[in-house]
């Protein structure tokens, strides 16, 4: 992201300043690059064979292919120089081993939600220093008792050793306390760094948007290609063998925003995932639309802000800005069903909570007509009516012109027009009803005043009287036991690991869970059965599976608690808020 070089930029200075004063030191410690040649070697990383990167790295330099692997792989931030023979801190081991294994988001993200105390060491270092006091195992006592003090032969042999424990059986779990929730963050494994780098664009709605700016990077020399995501496109340039390369290609670019990112698939066993749990009873969860607050799309972290929340994870499935799948909101329908997919429903007050099939049929009683609703927020056909809510629309664009309308508001219809004289307004206090062809006939002669009432009829009990319902699926965990319905997903969906989220019940609290994904350094992702296989860790009786990829992101108390695909996190027509 824009912001990142800025950042980078200012660790480097203060590092910096750092070694020289580091380097003022009398001492026989072991140097910088001989930490390096340790990290790299005990966590077997793949050896860099290009060519020499830093100026101060000269090439008969005995630890020369250890720094510039690190270099490569990102491990070190960029810059000229890297100050090879330098006596190297316990701090900085600390640093570069945890940056090795792929536990950057983990030191930034703990320690943002509770600072650690670190007054004598660089700001830069402090988030890993907290983070290694978390994690298992544990850095030998001394590097977290004297984190300022030089590293001896000593000191890098219980490094060594340390390393390999943790490619055994490396953990971090760290839960948070809210004033309605409980946050628990955790981690397995370590990370693999890409093999290859790419640099990525911001999210387009269209091809043809992601196409343009593909052209612009094309024509300053790029190799930019448009790659399809789930329900939009970004522009991709790369591969490159080395992160330097990448960095610095992202900073010739002035727009659109890009951000380096893993360009290659590299499998992983990291995983990282975060789950947010509330008692819906004390704190019913809501469904919030975007376009309640400003647009037909909106990231996680404006949804939540504007919904006065204290957390939020992303909702069902979606096209563009088109909602796919059963959605009702305050007893009100807002999108259809698609097909027989299950779904989460709970009443208003959060005391009942039900996991299910998804699908309903919607009608509408005008006076004494009672007429099945053909669509929700979407072009009804010919001979057919159509609903539109102010949940998603203000003004609904693209509205066929040889209909009926009628405006209800606060139950009863407040103005009847054809759809040729119509700027079709939804009123915030009702819904647009356009009726085509013979249900438009039937609708013309509607006087104001006539009462209007909806009713939904759901295929599912479960869901009567239900007053909030979200369809996405597939179901993970029903009644305590694994569901193995794959409810018309692919299995290319359902198989390969990807970015994940979920809902789920324990019995008492609601829980709002995320797997990071599509990063081997971070965390790999999820297939289904792996993700169910979480849902059962934390002790979830139900669990269904949200929209996931790059949608996927919790939000709690300010911030973003996951790490999306290319750090940018996407927006989404609805969310989940509590």
């Amino acid at each position: 992201m824009k912001g990142r070089p800025t950042t980078v930029q200012t660790a480097i200075a203060l590092l910096s300043a750092f070694l020289v004063a580091v380097g003022a030191w009398p001492s026989a410690a072991a140097t910088r690059g001989e930490l390096i040649d340790v990290i790299v070697s005990s966590l077997g990383l793949p050896e860099w064979p290009g060519e020499i990167h830093f100026a101060d790295t000269r090439h008969d330099h005995p630890f020369r292919r250890s720094v510039e692997t690190a270099a490569a792989l990102g491990i070190l931030n960029p810059s000229e120089r890297f100050y090879p023979d330098i006596e190297a801190t316990r701090a900085e081991a600390v640093m570069f081993s945890l940056q090795a294994m792929g536990l950057r988001h983990e030191a930034f993200i703990v320690n943002s939600l509770a600072p650690g105390r670190w007054p004598d060491l660089p700001v830069f270092i402090v988030p890993y220093m907290t983070l290694a006091t978390q994690i298992q195992p544990t850095p030998p006592e001394q590097f977290l008792q004297q984190p300022w003090g030089e590293i001896s032969v000593q000191d890098l042999s219980s490094l060594r050793s340390w390393l390999g424990e943790c490619t055994r059986r490396l953990s971090w779990k760290k839960e948070f306390t809210g004033e309605n929730s409980v946050l628990v963050l955790h981690r397995e494994h370590v990370g693999r760094p890409p093999s290859e780098w790419g640099v990525q664009s911001v999210e387009f709605e269209t091809p043809e948007e992601a196409g343009r700016a593909a052209a612009i990077l094309r024509g300053m020399g790029l190799a930019a290609e448009v790659q399809a995501l789930e329900w939009s496109w970004v522009v991709r340039v790369g591969p490159f063998r080395h992160y330097m390369e990448a960095w610095e290609t992202m900073m010739k670019i002035p727009s659109p925003e890009m951000t380096v990112v893993p360009f290659s698939t590299d499998p992983g066993r990291a995983l990282f995932f975060a789950a947010l749990g509330f008692d819906p009873s004390n704190s019913p969860p809501r469904i919030v639309t975007a376009a309640s607050i400003s647009g037909k799309r909106l990231p996680l972290d404006l949804i939540a802000v504007n919904s006065d929340a204290e957390g939020a994870i992303n909702g069902g499935f979606f096209s563009g800005t088109r909602i796919v799948g059963s959605l009702v909101i305050d007893s009100r329908p807002l999108s259809g069903p698609h097909g027989a997919r299950s779904a989460i429903g709970w009443d208003r007050d959060g005391s009942k909570v039900h996991f299910g099939r998804g699908d309903f049929r919607a009608f509408i009683s005008i006076g004494d007509k009672e007429l099945g609703v053909s669509t929700i927020n979407s072009t009804p056909p010919l001979n057919g009516i159509g609903l539109f809510t102010p949940d998603v629309w203000s003004y609904v664009t693209g509205a066929p012109v040889d209909g009926w309308e009628l405006t209800v508001k606060e139950g009863v219809v407040s103005g009847v027009r054809h759809s040729s004289a119509s700027n079709h307004f939804v009123t915030r206090e009702g819904f647009l009803v356009i009726a085509r062809g013979g249900a438009g006939e039937l609708l013309r002669n509607t006087t104001p005043g006539t009462p209007v009432s909806l009713r939904t009829q759901w295929v599912d009990q479960g869901f009567s009287g239900l007053d909030h319902v979200l369809q996405a699926g597939p179901m993970l965990i029903k009644k305590g036991a694994r569901v193995f319905d794959p409810e018309g997903f692919s299995p290319r969906t359902l198989s390969v690991p990807h970015p994940r989220s979920f809902v789920g019940s324990d019995g008492e609290k609601v829980w709002f869970v995320v797997i990071d994904g599509r990063d081997p350094w971070h965390s790999n992702g999820a297939t289904i059965a792996e993700t169910a296989a979480v849902a059962e860790r934390l002790g979830l009786v139900d669990a269904l599976n949200l929209d996931g990829g790059g949608s996927s992101s919790i939000w709690w108390m300010g911030k973003i608690v996951t790490s999306p695909p290319g750090g940018v996190i996407r927006p989404v027509p609805y969310a989940l808020v509590f």
